[in-house]
């Protein structure tokens, strides 16, 4: 049984693309009479604490909530989302697309790099996926393409190397018409059941810090400029490609994207969505 009085503990992206979720955060977890434990890593590392029941609540990757269904719940209140462009989730080749041969995954996503083999069986390739090991030099002597996210990503992009970049969230939209969800807000269901007032002051919290953000776009961008190696002006354009909010729209592109995962062996089944509420 979960001590009532104990701190949430949360696990957060420790990318760029959620700094908006959680940079007012704490202020709006402690309006609502409830403390947080910040525990920070990247998307594929904090699936792992929420599944092992070493943190409360997260963004899990939303392949990785399908994944574990029958033990976490869908807060519904907030997503990382886009509807095209997304900047942050790339597959770079040094070949034309058709002619990738082999592709390495990184490891710190399970969305993207679901995302990428459907994509390619979208698209009529049928390339090796293999693990990226060792720096990107390493990697890309021995493979045609490298699929990266977040705020390496971002980096990779800004400097040009790869002579082709595909985004992923782009590429989503164009062949299926809908929106990405490449994050959902989950809680371990025993969680859930044990402090559900907590659950939901969870879920309010990153919405209002959002809300925050957005009526405050260039401050928010340059308050993220002083903590990441991005100017105001990029932020301010990249926050603005990303969609918070969870609503039905959004839930159609998950649905779909878990239907396509499952056509191709990703999926076991495809997890119930619609008895779920909605965040703008």
């Amino acid at each position: 049984m979960s001590d009532t009085n104990a701190p949430v503990r949360v696990g957060r992206i420790e990318f760029i693309n959620c700094f908006p979720l959680y940079d007012h955060f704490e202020e709006e977890l402690a309006a609502r009479g409830v403390a947080a434990e910040i525990v920070e890593g990247h998307p594929a590392a904090l699936n792992a604490l929420l599944a092992e029941g070493e943190i409360d609540v997260a963004l899990p990757s939303s392949i990785a909530f399908a994944r574990h269904a029958d033990r976490w719940a869908v807060l519904p209140h907030v997503s990382i989302s886009a509807m095209g462009a997304v900047d942050s989730v790339q597959l770079f080749t040094q070949v034309p697309l058709a002619e990738a041969r082999r592709i390495a995954l990184t490891e710190q996503s399970a969305t993207s790099v679901c995302l990428v083999k459907v994509l390619c069986h979208q698209w009529g390739l049928t390339p090796e996926f293999v693990p990226r090991r060792g720096p990107l030099s390493e990697v890309m002597a021995s493979a045609d393409g490298l699929v990266l996210i977040g705020d390496e990503a971002l980096h990779v992009l800004r400097t040009h190397v790869f002579p082709n970049n595909y985004d992923l969230g782009e590429e989503w939209q164009r062949v299926s018409g809908l929106p990405m969800v490449f994050a959902v807000c989950a809680a371990r269901n025993d969680f859930v059941a044990a402090r559900p007032g907590a659950a939901d002051a969870v879920g309010q919290a990153l919405l209002a810090s959002r809300d925050r953000c957005a009526a405050q776009p260039e401050q928010t961008a340059a308050d993220a400029a002083l903590r990441y190696d991005f100017s105001q002006a990029y932020l301010t354009e990249y926050f603005d490609r990303l969609k918070y909010g969870f609503t039905p729209e959004y839930r159609r592109g998950l649905l779909e994207f878990y239907r396509r995962a499952a056509a191709i062996g990703e999926l076991d089944a495809v997890p119930e969505l619609a008895e779920l509420g909605a965040g703008d």
